[in-house]
């Protein structure tokens, strides 16, 4: 059923076409009463066939409520059509009721007009008999709305991308069927034709042959045809050109829609053709149809068994025509079955900076489509309770081209275009295209197991209890390994020489106080950068903690007093004040109203101190400047949302903080050769309510050091926690260290597998879902929660009672889906704990009532404030386009909030969207 409004009267009848039509639309929208069973209309007539029993008056009524009343005369019988004189019979058609108990067995096939107007058309088309087409082989066809928007170009790169993927990985004998089936306007065929390649055996040769062949048996063409296909190759793809007769105008003879007869398979052509790839040793089809909405493309369009691929600009009449075609193939072939891919979008010819927001508005408008051609998730999708979001979401996303000037006049020949492709790296945008039809490599075996489940579940256990223990820093015990990042790497090898004085900024949950805790353990400043894998190191300066976060373990405490002591007996000789002491000092200095200055003294006293010295906040910078002629130290500062809790609305804690990150390091600076180093761990909202004025400028001058896990270093960091509980294959050529994003991918299959669900399932790709579903609207994704999912996921992995359908991943697709909503909970738990002035927004949204609880939102329907708006969104809570606030997967489970009619939460788009708008800053 197509969803909406109940469909008006029409506006205008002038035949009985247009009341064919109008009854058609009826019936797909699943507007017809019970007993209206089909309906004919003829150039002078139109006949309704009723259930026996049915009162005519209840028949004309209805026709009259549908049509209006000055269009159906039941005293006549007849519905008026427009003429100059309304009152002429001659422009009507009369009415004809025929009872029957049942109509003849309707059997509908893959063509967009109906030949029958009959109840069933409220439902989709009849779902191809087997889940695959024959051999296995995979048919991908691209579709445009609009001639000249790049879709002939975008085929013909994917081809040359897979047939160059079967190089790499020495496929021998597996190659590319590329069918040019743009049946009036041909281009791929022109491409071969001008540099004198062989066209012996064309597309409208084969439907030819399939039309004349017997029903039973297609033996005998497909050999034929393999005979003079065998000579078409180019470079691993074989052409299907549309003709042998270049010179040809308009269509063939017979046409694809002509192979649709009651005593064929309704979807003959396209299993044909995968039977003819088989043939000739491929495994692959690509298929390129003639633009528009013909009967060409439907027998190809509407078996959703194809990875349809839809290429349109940025234009409103591209897109809405585009959009149009998607809602038409959500309701008649939907993707139903788990194999049936997704449909794809790509959009073309777009200029970033200029287009921004047409290629934001075009690409949230597909992306909805798009979702709307996926049936929704199954009942085997019992993992959240809520279906999940973000499996559309990543299933949806358009693909993007953008504009390109050496492909606006392209060459005629087909190595020429080629060449083009190579030179403008187009095979790069339809790689993830590529990825849908040649899914990676199988993972290796699990390390360690015997394809047991006993082995599986103690492998699953173990990550989950290691997860556990490693998401917390304040009170992990496991202490041993180190994963240094791209930002602490930055750190050591841009001071091998001078102290570092440098501010570290996170979001919560990105790896402050766990790094703060391996920089103390470490002791000296050589040693560190000997853990984060940085060679010669020639500062040779001691560590000095001086603040920690109060929610250290004891034994954690216990290690970093140790080192306060060890470092200030190498500096002074003497015995440091306590962490309390120096807490002290600062939580004193809060009830007196110091201006920058002063607060600047109150924190050089507390690095004096930290290091052993008697200092004072008159004496602290002499005592330092004296301790910098004959020593060398790092200072070493975390924990101070423990000290400044009220940082969003008191401005002497902003003051304080002010000082402290802009003050003393200028300071610090100013000494000759940066003898005394600081890193202070501080997160990300502090900073922001603190330095206001020029926050951005000063988050950008410490971006080189910011605690951001992009997505290969979230990939790391999964890969990492795997490795050390024992879960990864042992490959010593690839350290997962050192490996690039596309070999941590490959690494993480045997931890979650190629999709959640089967290989060709049409779920989401693995990865691309955790990326997405943890995620924030900051475009970062903590380390907290990647290893508390990791945690969550391993353990409802090992209690699944269906683990037996997936041995060969550690996590399970239900596992990982029921671990989103568990991860949300915590963060928003951890936050709580963290961060007083978010947790009171938050507490005010989750009691809200439920109906209210939806995205996405305004400000006035959630009674924020637009400072509460402000801190959700530096804390990368909320997001804001044009009146509308969107939050998170990661965030929007735990606060309570459903899902409103008026949209669903687009976590891929959105996030998209930021990061086009952060790239074009």
């Amino acid at each position: 059923m197509i969803a909406g409004e109940s469909l008006p009267a029409p506006s205008h009848l002038y035949t009985w076409v247009d009341v064919d039509e109008y009854f058609a639309k009826l019936a797909a929208r699943d507007e017809w009463e019970p007993w209206l069973l089909e309906v004919d209309a003829y150039w002078d007539s139109v006949e309704f066939t009723i259930a026996e029993g049915t009162d005519p008056e209840t028949v004309w009524a209805w026709l009259t409520e549908r049509l209006g009343p000055l269009t159906v005369d039941m005293e006549s019988q007849v519905i008026l059509l427009e003429s100059l004189d309304s009152g002429r019979s001659g422009d009507a058609l009369e009415v004809h009721l025929r009872t029957t108990e049942k109509i003849t067995q309707v059997t509908r096939v893959p063509r967009w007009g109906e030949r029958r107007i009959v109840q069933e058309l409220a439902q989709g088309l009849p779902a191809p008999q087997t889940e695959q087409f024959p051999h296995g082989v995979r048919v991908c066809a691209f579709h445009s709305f609009k001639g000249g928007v790049g879709r002939t170009l975008h085929c013909v790169a994917l081809a040359r991308e897979l047939a160059e993927r079967r190089t790499d990985t020495a496929a021998d004998g597996q190659r590319i069927l590329l069918v040019d089936a743009d049946l009036e306007a041909p281009g791929i065929s022109w491409m071969i034709a001008s540099q004198g390649g062989r066209l012996d055996f064309a597309l409208d040769d084969f439907i030819s042959l399939l039309h004349g062949s017997p029903v039973d048996d297609r033996s005998h063409i497909i050999a034929l045809a393999r005979k003079f296909l065998l000579n078409q190759e180019h470079g691993g793809i074989i052409v299907l050109p549309t003709t042998r007769d270049s010179t040809r105008i308009g269509p063939p003879r017979i046409q694809p829609v002509d192979l649709l007869t009651h005593d064929r398979p309704p979807y003959i052509l396209t299993e044909s053709l995968a039977e003819l790839a088989h043939s000739v040793g491929a495994d692959t089809v690509l298929i390129d149809l003639r633009a528009g909405t013909s009967e060409l493309s439907a027998p190809i369009l509407l078996d959703p068994r194809v990875h349809r691929v839809f290429v349109t600009t940025v234009s409103d009449q591209s897109v809405q025509g585009t959009v149009n075609m998607l809602k038409h193939l959500a309701h008649r072939a939907p993707s139903r079955r788990p194999t049936d891919p997704s449909c794809a979008v790509l959009l073309t010819q777009f200029q970033e900076k200029e287009h921004g927001t047409e290629l934001s508005e075009a690409a949230a408008s597909l992306m909805e489509a798009v979702a709307g051609t996926i049936a929704p998730p199954s009942s085997s999708h019992e993992e959240t309770g809520d279906e999940s979001t973000v499996d559309r979401d990543v299933a949806s996303e358009p693909l993007s081209s953008p504009f390109l000037p050496p492909l606006l006049a392209l060459p005629r020949g087909w190595a020429d275009v080629c060449d083009r492709i190579e030179r403008t790296a187009l095979r790069s945008v339809v790689s993830e295209l590529a990825d849908s039809l040649r899914p990676p490599e199988p993972a290796a075996s699990i390390s360690g197991l015997q394809n047991s489940q006993d082995d599986l579940r103690v492998v699953r256990e173990k990550l989950a209890d290691l997860a556990r223990s490693l998401t917390y820093a304040e009170t992990a015990q496991v202490q041993d390994g180190f994963l240094p990042t791209e930002a602490l790497t930055n750190l050591v090898s841009n001071h091998r020489t001078e102290a570092p004085v440098e501010i570290i900024v996170g979001a919560k949950g990105s790896g402050k106080t766990f790094t703060y805790l391996r920089m103390c353990r470490q002791s000296t400043w050589e040693e560190f950068g000997a853990a984060v894998d940085v060679n010669n190191i020639e500062l040779r300066a001691p560590l000095v903690p001086v603040l920690a976060s109060q929610n250290l373990a004891e034994e954690l405490r216990s290690g970093i007093d140790d080192v306060r002591r060890s470092s200030a007996a190498r500096l002074t000789g003497n015995e440091p004040d306590s962490f309390l002491s120096i807490r002290d000092l600062v939580t004193e200095a809060l009830d007196k109203r110091l201006n920058e200055v002063e607060w600047r003294q109150v924190w050089l006293t507390c690095l004096a101190r930290a290091a052993g010295l008697d200092a004072t906040a008159k004496t602290a910078e002499s005592a330092l400047t004296d301790l910098a002629r004959e020593k060398r130290a790092v200072f070493v500062i975390d924990g101070l949302e423990d000290l400044f809790q009220d940082f969003n609305s008191n401005q002497q804690q902003q003051r304080a903080l002010r000082a402290l990150l802009t003050g003393c390091p200028e300071w610090l600076r100013s000494l000759r050769g940066h003898p005394l180093g600081l890193v202070v761990f501080v997160r990300r909202d502090l900073v922001l309510n603190s330095v206001q004025q020029n926050a951005q400028q000063f988050l950008e001058r410490h971006r080189a050091y910011e605690l951001r896990w992009n997505r290969t270093e979230a990939l790391r960091l999964a890969a990492w926690v795997n490795e050390r509980a024992g879960a990864l294959m042992n490959d010593t050529s690839v350290s997962v260290r050192s490996a690039s994003s596309k070999e941590l991918s490959k690494i993480l299959i045997q931890v979650w597998g190629q999709k959640l669900g089967s290989d060709r399932s049409r779920e989401a790709r693995s990865e691309e879902w955790f990326l997405a579903a943890l995620s924030d609207f900051n475009l970062q994704i903590q380390a907290r929660d990647i290893v508390y999912f990791l945690a969550e996921a391993a353990s409802n992995s090992a209690g699944d009672e269906k683990t037996g359908r997936w041995s060969d991943r550690l996590l399970t697709p239900s596992a990982m889906r029921r671990a989103l909503p568990q991860c949300s909970r915590e963060k928003i738990f951890a936050m709580a704990q963290e961060n007083e002035p978010v947790d009171a927004v938050f507490r005010h949204l989750q009691e809200l009532p439920e109906e209210i609880r939806k995205v996405p939102f305004t400000l006035d329907s959630v009674r924020l404030t637009s400072a509460q708006a402000r801190l959700l969104e530096a804390n990368g809570v909320l997001f804001r386009e044009k009146d509308q606030y969107w939050i998170p997967e990661i965030y929007r489970h735990g606060l309570g909030f459903g899902v409103s009619n008026v949209g669903r939460p687009r976590v891929v788009s959105i996030t998209k969207l930021i990061r086009d708008r952060s790239d074009s800053v």
